[in-house]
């Protein structure tokens, strides 16, 4: 079964980057400064998914001291659900049971679908001899500030769709320089998150939480056999992307941006705050994974190689909403 599923906040978020673990000033892992993202990782809709799919499939118990599936529940749930966790680095199709396919993450306004892009609009593209470049386009501009609804009828910057909630708080447990600042976002009026799922799982509306601070989310739930269908004249990036090639060496002009992507490993119940992180990694209690860059959704490559499109078609990835693209007819 296929399903779009929007997610609403109902309070401010905190969306993880490398800067939303640890202690807050610890220079490995912390800040002093916490900004949440835009949009959540794929990999955090889908940890969510298969928390949500087991709390309706009644195979996770949740009480107020916590949350597990009980050990008379573990084969059925690794079967419902998968066992691994999902590694960015694996080549082969990692199996989260009645999860088959997650897209990439977009925004709803209006009963319309709405992607970052590159604003090549007002900074067009032209070529001149062997090299490209960008018409009235300023050191100024951001060119990544730029979403429009897949009909292009509607278009918006950051600042129309999300709203910073700033506040500074003090850490628990500190002695000294104890303050931070923390940035968190709420979406305007009239805007929802959006991905579709096939599912084999009759999933239901619900509340659900996602983010550092978990925060609540109303979950809607509707089938529909609806995709992210969108044709562009180069190749676009739908959603964040490993891409392990040598970009300028398979493409002849690239306009894009990184992210960095980092995720906590291990179990908690492994974990002990004691440990020597270097010496083990299971015990340290604010591990992360090494840090890897994305290319982030809404980049924009010109005649990329076959190579470069087969080192983007790599299925684990894509099939729950990394290295998405899409290239075609002009728009």
């Amino acid at each position: 079964m296929r399903y779009k599923i929007t997610l609403k906040p109902l309070q401010p978020y905190l969306f993880g980057g490398d800067n939303t673990f640890g202690e807050i000033g610890d220079k490995e892992n912390g800040t002093y400064l916490v900004t949440s993202r835009f949009f959540p990782q794929q990999s955090a809709i889908l940890g969510m998914l298969k928390k949500e799919l087991m709390i309706q499939n009644k195979l996770l118990t949740r009480k107020i001291k916590g949350e597990w599936v009980d050990k008379n529940n573990t084969q059925e749930a690794n079967e419902f659900v998968g066992s691994e966790k999902f590694d960015l680095n694996k080549k082969e199709l990692q199996n989260f049971g009645v999860i088959k396919n997650i897209s990439s993450i977009f925004l709803q306004k209006d009963n319309k679908i709405i992607i970052k892009k590159v604003n090549l609009k007002k900074f067009p593209l032209k070529k001149v001899d062997d090299n490209y470049v960008l018409q009235n386009f300023d050191g100024k501009d951001d060119i990544f500030d730029n979403y429009e609804s897949l009909d292009e009828t509607l278009t918006f910057k950051a600042e129309e769709i999300f709203k910073p909630i700033e506040q500074t708080l003090n850490q628990k447990k500190a002695s000294e320089n104890s303050l931070f600042k923390k940035t968190s976002y709420l979406l305007e009026e009239g805007f929802t998150f959006g991905f579709f799922i096939e599912c084999e799982y009759e999933l239901r509306d619900s509340i659900v939480t996602l983010g550092a601070d978990r925060s609540s989310f109303i979950l809607k739930v509707e089938k529909s056999n609806e995709t992210l269908d969108y044709k562009s004249k180069y190749l676009l990036l739908l959603g964040d992307s490993l891409i392990t090639l040598p970009l300028n060496e398979h493409c002849d002009f690239a306009i894009t941006s990184e992210i960095s992507y980092k995720n906590l490993m291990g179990k908690k119940s492994s974990m002990s705050k004691s440990s020597d992180s270097k010496k083990n990694k299971q015990n340290n209690h604010f591990l992360k994974s090494d840090e890897i860059y994305l290319y982030e959704k809404g980049s924009v490559i010109i005649n990329p190689s076959s190579k470069l499109i087969d080192n983007l078609n790599n299925k684990n990835l894509q099939q729950i909403g990394y290295n998405i693209y899409t290239i075609g007819e002009n728009k």
